[in-house]
């Protein structure tokens, strides 16, 4: 069959614009292919190690380290590879004996061209590395970092075994300059990169250091003004836009230290420093950091042995949590985050308690806890059955016994439902404060109290203020002379001062 030269022609044609397009899909398949599942690939030559071995990719996250990857091997060659970019931070590569070598990764370097190579020893003048000037500039600082840390620790031998003081007072000038010259070294490289991540992640490492005072000061007031300018500046050297110090050690360091060395002991305070931190981190931008950063305040905040600390969970819970502002926690999480802070609430120090109007132990006088006028109530909740009850209530009534009936009342609420068994022990313990009990369901003390364990103890101001709470019956006496001298009941026996002056 003969064609005609424009049938054939158009054959032609047809075919290549078929196959073309063919191969212009394959391109682009491939291309897409490439771009979605090789977003980085992280090659490690390991001597020592064969394809038999499992080689781990983990990153660190505040003070604890997740795994994130395990290495393809080929010819000896491991590849930690993925289709989506790495997130900036210190990740670790993790050797089947549980050893491991850190490296630097950044989301704004080519990941597809790390590479390293070294031995099983990690030593760091064993490391090659290409790809990545983060890295380059990172294993550079480590191999003189373990160069000066050698010659500090012969130079620390030296210094024990001599007993001449010149020699010690010598060897000890030159472990000064040995720390000197890591810390210059690292800030060397921090001053001629800070655009890079390992600039922010050494610049973060920085130390805060106050400068002189801008006047005469005693002693005393040297420390305070110290103390206070280095909490006003001891974020100045964090890039609070960086997402990539979360997967560090170094951020997770810095709020502990934070929060360790320089919050108050006054929740008020303590909450006024959470805020200013978080609005801080929320305006320069770092999600990251703003996340963890909430998280942590609220786990610091839950272990404070601090009085009145329970208002700072409170507020961590209501003003980000149950504010929309937790966008990482599930609905579930955040509910019951709302539930417990609602009930935490209505006793939190500063606020007025509950009242209570509950029959005594004849069951026929119903005793209002409002209508109580001395200066200051001890309110308590225990039950007869309740192992340290039975330890701490025969003090409380020893304490209250020897106290100024004229300045205290004691309100003692049983909290459960054997009424003949309560009145027995009462009479047995000779308990001559006021005594009541839910006899017949009306109170709803288990709503406005959160009892959840017994004893708790509540010490009240004359209005009823809620000014101290689940202490011990060892601190009654303590806090109830305090809230008398502060209402001007009795006088002072000695000048107190506040722990802060902030409040």
């Amino acid at each position: 069959m003969r064609l005609t030269t424009s049938i054939f022609v158009h054959y032609i044609f047809q075919n290549y614009e078929k196959k073309m397009t063919r191969n212009i899909s394959i391109l682009i398949g491939l291309f897409v292919y490439i771009t979605s599942v090789a977003q980085y690939d992280i090659t490690v030559k390991m001597d020592g190690l064969t394809c038999e071995d499992e080689l781990l990719l983990a990153n660190h996250f505040g003070n604890k380290q997740y795994l994130k990857d395990t290495a393809e091997c080929t010819n000896g060659v491991f590849h930690f590879r993925g289709d989506q970019k790495l997130e900036s931070g210190v990740y670790l590569v993790v050797l089947p004996q549980k050893n491991y070598f850190e490296i630097l990764v950044s989301k704004d370097e080519n990941q597809l061209n790390y590479s390293f190579a070294t031995d099983t020893s990690l030593l760091p003048d064993k490391m090659t590395v290409s790809g990545s000037q983060e890295n380059e500039l990172f294993f550079e600082f480590n191999r003189f970092a373990v160069a000066q840390s050698l010659a500090a620790n012969k130079l620390r031998n030296e210094k024990e075994l001599t007993d001449n003081a010149q020699e010690q007072e010598a060897i000890q000038n030159k472990l000064k300059a040995i720390g000197v010259s890591v810390t210059k070294k690292r800030e060397d490289i921090q001053n001629k990169h800070p655009e890079l991540f390992i600039g922010k992640l050494y610049n973060a490492m920085r130390e805060v250091i106050a400068p002189e005072s801008p006047k005469e000061m005693s002693k005393d007031e040297l420390l305070k003004w110290q103390f206070y300018w280095l909490r006003e500046h001891f974020w100045d050297y964090v890039d609070m836009s960086e997402d990539g110090l979360v997967r560090s050690p170094v951020f997770h360091s810095k709020l502990k230290e934070y929060f360790t060395n320089y919050m108050s002991p006054l929740v008020d305070t303590a909450i006024v420093m959470a805020d200013a931190l978080t609005t801080k981190i929320e305006t320069a931008g770092s999600k990251e950091q703003y996340k963890y950063t909430v998280h942590f305040m609220l786990g610091h905040f839950e272990d404070a042995k601090y009085m009145c600390f329970d208002k700072a969970v409170w507020h961590i819970a209501k003003n980000y949590y149950c504010a929309g502002k937790a966008w990482w926690s599930d609905s579930a999480y955040v509910a019951k985050m709302c539930e417990e802070s609602s009930k935490m609430e209505p006793t939190l120090c500063d606020k007025r308690a509950p009242d209570l109007a509950m029959p005594d132990t004849n069951l026929r006088r119903r005793v209002v806890m409002s209508e109580i006028t001395k200066p200051v109530t001890v309110l308590i909740f225990w039950d007869i059955n309740c192992g340290h009850c039975k330890k701490e209530m025969p003090l409380i009534s020893k304490q209250y016994d020897s106290m100024n009936h004229e300045h205290v009342e004691i309100y003692a609420v049983y909290t459960q439902g054997d009424w003949e068994g309560w009145k027995k022990r009462i009479a047995k313990e000779k308990y001559t404060f006021i005594n009541v009990a839910n006899a017949f369901g009306e109170d709803t003390f288990r709503d406005s109290y959160n009892i959840r364990t017994t004893p708790q103890i509540y010490v009240l101001d004359r209005d009823k203020n809620i000014r101290f709470k689940k202490i011990g019956a060892k601190d009654i006496p303590g806090t109830v002379q305090y809230l008398l001298e502060e209402q001007g009941v009795v006088p002072k026996k000695k000048e107190t001062t506040s722990t802060d002056s902030e409040k």
